[in-house]
């Protein structure tokens, strides 16, 4: 009679142990992920901070705000002009000292890479308060309407990061300068391209939820209608630049970056993911 042979397993014990370890490992990888996502929120949060900086230091030193500053004061520190800046007091955006950053010649000028859009950079740059090198492009597109811009996000010629900041929260993501309603905003948004008459913007919304709501609460009140840090893009339509809050909808939802009925972040929705949002922070 042939003998039975013993059938090896693993005992609960040994389950256990394994249970343990792939526990152990799923959660390294989550603690990893939390740890990336919160550098990524404090690098953007210091690169904004040290603008601000940046900004108060050149008034005090300039008196005016950097690409704002008035054609005057411009002409006697050596900071860039041009034949269409007009005489301080005609084109928006054409250094007209009024504490606005504006678009050059546009009705509503909050939109447009122009004029001191543009020149914001370009002076902050030339007397080195900021890093990185933004020469404006002359007299081309620096504060002269009616001409165009047409830029790319890949390095290279006619890369957008040549005129203003790569944001330090990456994903294809720039920092742009505008005013609306009698104040300056940073805009952290994507922006594909510029084109067109006066270079207008069009940004699209693609931060994570979970992440403007982390910026927006670390830095201001976590509501993305108010405060200083709101959840506002900017955007053409016909070739009027307006600012325009990102895609709502009442209750929220998986496009959505906030609820309109209760104004807050969609972070309770596919854990916050979706890559709804842009922001806006109020220059200080």
């Amino acid at each position: 009679m042939q003998g039975t042979h013993g059938i090896s397993g693993f005992t609960l014990i040994e389950l256990s142990i394994v249970l343990v370890i792939i526990g152990l490992i799923i959660g390294g990888i989550l603690v990893g992920q939390d740890l990336v996502r919160s550098s990524y929120v404090r690098a953007q949060i210091t690169q904004i901070e040290k603008y601000n900086t940046a900004v108060n230091d050149f008034r005090d030193k300039y008196g005016g705000i950097p690409g704002d500053l008035a054609l005057t004061l411009a002409n006697q520190f050596g900071f860039t002009s041009t034949s269409c800046l007009g005489d301080g007091s005609a084109p928006l955006g054409g250094r007209n000292g009024n504490g606005l950053i504006e678009g050059a010649g546009l009705a509503a000028p909050l939109a447009a890479l122009m004029g001191e859009n543009l020149l914001f950079w370009t002076d902050l740059s030339a007397v080195h308060l900021i890093d990185g090198s933004f020469p404006g492009g002359g007299a081309t597109y620096v504060g002269c309407p009616g001409g165009s811009l047409n830029l790319t996000t890949t390095p290279g010629s006619a890369y957008l990061g040549d005129y203003i900041p790569p944001a330090k929260i990456g994903g294809g993501i720039f920092v742009h300068v505008y005013s609306t309603t009698g104040a300056n905003w940073y805009l952290l948004s994507q922006i594909p391209s510029f084109q067109g008459v006066n270079s207008q913007v069009k940004g699209n919304p693609v931060i994570p939820v979970f992440l403007s709501y982390q910026m927006d609460s670390k830095v201001d009140d976590g509501l993305p209608t108010a405060g200083n840090v709101q959840a506002v893009n900017v955007w053409t339509s016909q070739q009027v630049p307006v600012a325009a809050p990102n895609t709502t909808t009442s209750g929220g939802n998986a496009t959505s970056c906030y609820d309109t009925t209760s104004s807050t972040y969609s972070i309770n929705i596919n854990g916050g993911t979706g890559t709804n949002c842009a922001l806006s922070f109020r220059l200080q």
